[in-house]
């Protein structure tokens, strides 16, 4: 009996032992926060520089633009991406910073402006946009956007 209570004793102590204290938590959820924000400037680059290579979402992104159907994985995204900037080149800026980080999720909520050129020529299109992106931590240890859904302030335009 001596050694069941010993060994509850040991078993107890060494799991707070093994317990990062409060300090520590806070220390990697502002990590984590850095890393989360890092993949944000990451895609605002990418949009802005007509990359389409999508380096900052998850293999398994969901993406819902306003007015068509969800975007499901990273080859969809991508076609996705590379219609949309066979259309337009865009200036990308948020002017929100609201995360917040739990465990290997990271949530989003931002707002923002975007400025569409068409490639062909015409006039510039500004639109305030807001919407919610997704990051999850991935096996590597990396953060990637894995669900993106945004709209505009504005209505959508009448069609004609």
């Amino acid at each position: 009996m001596m050694n069941r209570i010993i060994g509850v004793v040991l078993l107890t102590a060494g799991s707070f032992a093994c317990t990062p204290a409060v300090e520590d938590a806070a220390v990697s959820n502002e990590a984590d926060l850095q890393a989360v924000r890092d993949v944000r400037a990451q895609e605002v680059a990418a949009i802005n520089a007509g990359d389409t290579t999508f380096a900052h979402a998850s293999a398994d992104i969901v993406m819902m633009p306003p007015g068509e159907p969800a975007v499901v994985g990273i080859a969809a995204a991508r076609g996705w991406l590379q219609a949309f900037m066979a259309e337009f080149t865009a200036d990308l800026t948020y002017a929100t910073d609201d995360f917040v980080v739990s465990g290997d999720w990271a949530i989003e909520h931002y707002a923002g402006n975007i400025t569409l050129t068409p490639v062909g020529g015409g006039d510039t299109m500004p639109e305030a946009l807001k919407g919610i992106h997704i990051y999850r931590r991935q096996a590597d240890g990396s953060w990637k956007i894995t669900h993106d859904a945004w709209n505009f302030d504005a209505p959508p335009p009448m069609e004609q």
